[in-house]
């Protein structure tokens, strides 16, 4: 991911912009073919197990099972179904959802489904510009009301921090991170929350059961807690999955297991967090990416 983009993303003019959709996109019949995406799993997180618990999540799923469009899902729908429970509990004093890491829109199209409703905005922020161009047209075809208020920024979240959040006044994000899922990025990317702290009123979090080879150093949960102490309060999101289960077994493509018994995600909520890094004398451009020569 780093190299990605340093060598690539940040050479693109859109790096660290808001990005316009493609009206080529609209009449797609098979998008990800169209903007190359391959889809490996083709696994489908069904809403409707959890239809009949709220009227908007509800609409939620009935309108994303309805969508006739090819496409994998990253999380678990328990996932989904506890990300938009964080949001219907908050989104009294929430104003914006912030999707970072939108791969091809699955917790986007949850999180669209709340803007409506809640009277809420979405910014769809990814380092690759195909992925937030496809989960924003999974989105305009399942809540095409919505599009007037969801926004795809082309960066990392440091660089959204940068270049958009530190900069507003009265905006309450609730982000949600399904990004890098690497130790280091993932402690820069909460590491530059702390520079719009006041700007958010919480974080939650995907893969913090997430293992596999060393060489991904895939310790999202062990990054939460050096930004925030081993006695960090959060709620637990998604799925749990019982010892001796396959996804507890090294896969045969890239060695990802998850742990045992530990939930899918974190709910941090900031309200009385406390900060253990960055120190305060640090500054938010050294969390920022560092272009490097250009790939090829």
């Amino acid at each position: 991911m780093t190299d990605y983009v340093a060598s690539v993303a940040m050479h693109e003019k859109s790096w660290g912009t808001f990005l316009e959709p493609d009206p080529a996109l609209e009449d797609a019949e098979n998008l990800h073919e169209r903007l190359g995406i391959p889809i490996l799993s083709g696994h489908h997180a069904d809403l409707t197990v959890f239809k009949g618990h709220n009227s908007v999540f509800d609409r939620i799923a009935t309108r994303a099972k309805d969508v006739n469009l090819a496409y994998e899902d990253q999380c678990s729908a328990q996932h989904y179904y506890d990300v938009f429970s964080c949001v219907e509990r908050e989104h009294g004093t929430v104003t914006r959802l912030v999707d970072v890491g939108v791969f091809m829109g699955g917790s986007a199209t949850v999180l669209a489904g709340c803007v409506e409703p809640m009277g809420l905005e979405l910014d769809l922020v990814d380092v690759n510009p195909v992925f937030l161009q496809f989960a924003r047209e999974r989105v305009r075809r399942v809540f095409p009301r919505a599009m007037t208020r969801v926004r795809m920024f082309h960066g990392d979240l440091p660089t959204y921090v940068a270049n958009v959040l530190r900069g507003e006044q009265g905006t309450r994000a609730l982000i949600h991170h399904d990004g890098a899922h690497d130790f280091n990025q993932v402690v820069k990317d909460l590491s530059s929350l702390y520079y719009a702290r006041d700007q958010i009123h919480g974080v939650a979090l995907q893969d913090t059961h997430l293992r596999g080879e060393i060489g991904y150093f895939n310790f999202v949960d062990a990054a939460v807690y050096a930004m925030f102490g081993v006695d960090v309060k959060y709620d637990a999101l998604g799925s749990r999955y019982p010892e001796g289960s396959p996804v507890t077994a090294p896969n045969q493509w890239n060695g990802n297991y998850f742990l045992a018994d530990t939930p899918e995600g974190m709910y941090v909520p900031f309200d009385g967090v406390k900060w253990k890094y960055p120190h305060p004398t640090m500054e938010l451009e050294t969390f920022l990416p560092v272009k490097a020569p250009p790939a090829g």
